[in-house]
């Protein structure tokens, strides 16, 4: 007997829910390890990398500047922020192009086979918004209840992801001023000291490094990543008004044509601004 093929289907490929393997972002690595990678060629390459080493200026930079972060924003705020970078470094979303073509497939479906065909959707799905918004739809809410469910969601979600950025912010403008407070206690120590040569060394060291931590730290790793959160944020934005639009235009049974122009739209009003 010859044995059958079964062909996943072409709307099975092409799913608004489909599953993306996270992938590295290659950008941020690739900067952050470089960057650091070329301080510490600076470094090494005068001969004596390890007077660049001082586990008080570090503790000072950066202790100082997660504390001084916690007095403006709350504990939940710093390990949302933390996260946040975290997840930076993998990229799994659609692109708002994609969502489109996903979006305009799902509709083509709806007007075959009808609305109960985005319950499969929802359920495979692991885009929370998107879950949220097929499952509204599929219980036959009004496209106004719709809208202002997806309408707060999306403010929320927006909300904490800048705030995310925020944080980077802050913690950049704090490092080098906790740097500048580790340069004056060195030198404060210094100072005091002067009558024992032996003291003066360890005391400049810490004036002078602390100093290089806060500019590092400020300038390798904070404003870098707070520049990244926000870049991931106005993308996760975009995808969202496409998605609360499209599944909008669905609940009311447009046209798929009429809805792919509409949606492509907010790409091309991005691009113009």
């Amino acid at each position: 007997m010859r044995e059958r093929l079964y062909l996943k289907p072409e709307w099975a490929r092409g799913s608004v829910a489909r599953e993306e393997r996270p992938q590295v972002n290659r950008s941020l690595v690739i900067g952050l390890v470089g960057s650091v990678l070329l301080v510490v060629f600076g470094a090494v390459i005068g001969g004596r990398p390890l007077t660049f080493l001082s586990l008080e200026g570090m503790l000072l930079v950066l202790g100082g500047t997660a504390c001084s972060t916690l007095v403006q924003f709350s504990a939940r705020d710093l390990r949302s922020a933390m996260k946040a970078a975290r997840g930076a470094l993998f990229q799994r979303q659609e692109s708002p192009v994609d969502r489109i073509q996903a979006l305009v497939r799902l509709s083509r479906r709806v007007k075959e086979s009808g609305v109960l065909v985005l319950e499969d959707e929802a359920s495979a799905t692991t885009d929370s918004f998107l879950r949220l918004g097929l499952q509204l739809t599929v219980d036959g809410q009004n496209p106004e209840e719709i809208s202002r469910i997806l309408q707060t969601e999306m403010r929320s979600a927006n909300e904490q992801a800048w705030r995310s950025v925020q944080v980077f912010e802050t913690m950049g403008n704090f490092a080098p001023a906790m740097g500048l407070i580790g340069t004056l206690i060195g030198l404060i120590q210094m100072l005091g000291s002067l009558q024992d040569a032996a003291t003066i060394g360890p005391a400049m060291s810490l004036a002078l490094v602390a100093t290089l931590y806060g500019s590092v730290a400020a300038n390798l790793f904070f404003f870098p990543i707070a520049g990244k959160l926000r870049v991931i944020a106005q993308e996760r934005e975009q995808t969202k008004d496409i998605t609360a639009e499209g599944l909008l235009s669905i609940a009311r049974l447009e046209s798929p044509i009429m809805l792919e122009q509409r949606l492509q739209s907010f790409i091309s009003c991005a691009s113009n601004q």
